[in-house]
C-alpha cells in the first residue's frame, strides 16, 4: 500500500438531529466503502465543501426527494474538522489506486466489497485511514475531489470545530471536477 499525507480543514455532512457527527459507532453497525457491517468504526469527511456537497445530493439519489425538497430545518449540517497531519493509505493518485489493484477508473463502477478488503488490511496494520477518490459526481474519466476515511483508531487525528446548518455552508455555484491523477 502506498501513502499520502493529509490534514488540515474537512469537513463531515451530517443530519441536524445528530448529537455528535463524529461517532463512528453507526459506520461500525452498518458498514459504509471502507467498512464492513459489524467491524470497526470510520468518520467519513470531505475535503472540501464542493465533495460535501455532492455528498449530500447523493444521499438523496435513490429517495422520492432531492435535499432541496426538504425542509430548511432538515436539510443537511456540516461539522467542520481539523485533521492532524498523518500517513494515509492512497486510494487518490494513479500509483496508490494501481497499487490497491483497483482499476484506473476507481471508485467509478467498484463496488463496496475490494474497498472493504482494502481498509480490513488497513485497519488490522493499523493505518490511520483512507484518503480517496469521491465517488460522488465519479464518472470513468473523472471525481469531483476527495474523501477521508479515518479508522476509530485514529480518532485523535480529529479535532470538531464549527457546526454548519445548511443555507450557511451548501455552495451556490456548481461543482467542478478534479483532473485524475
Amino acid at each position: 500500500m502506498n501513502h499520502v499525507h493529509r490534514s488540515g480543514r474537512h469537513f463531515r455532512v451530517c443530519d441536524p438531529t445528530w448529537d455528535d457527527p463524529l461517532d463512528t459507532t453507526f459506520a461500525a453497525r452498518t458498514g459504509g466503502r471502507w467498512n464492513a457491517p459489524g467491524s470497526y468504526g470510520v468518520l467519513y469527511l470531505n475535503a472540501t465543501i464542493v465533495v460535501a456537497a455532492a455528498n449530500a445530493r447523493r444521499n438523496y439519489e435513490s429517495e422520492i426527494a432531492t435535499v432541496f425538497d426538504l425542509r430548511p430545518h432538515e436539510r443537511p449540517d456540516l461539522q467542520v474538522v481539523d485533521v492532524e497531519r498523518a500517513a494515509f493509505v492512497d486510494a487518490v493518485t494513479a500509483r496508490g489506486v494501481r497499487a490497491l489493484h483497483l482499476p484506473a477508473s476507481f471508485p467509478s463502477g467498484v463496488s463496496w466489497q475490494p474497498c472493504q478488503r482494502i481498509a480490513a488490511s488497513a485497519y488490522a496494520a493499523r493505518e490511520s485511514g483512507i484518503a480517496a477518490r469521491s465517488n460522488a459526481d465519479a464518472t470513468p474519466t473523472s471525481f469531483v475531489g476527495e474523501e477521508l476515511a479515518v479508522f476509530d483508531i485514529a480518532m485523535n487525528l480529529v479535532s470538531r470545530q464549527d457546526r454548519l446548518p445548511f443555507d450557511q455552508w451548501y455552495p451556490v455555484e456548481a461543482p467542478t471536477r478534479e483532473p485524475r491523477t
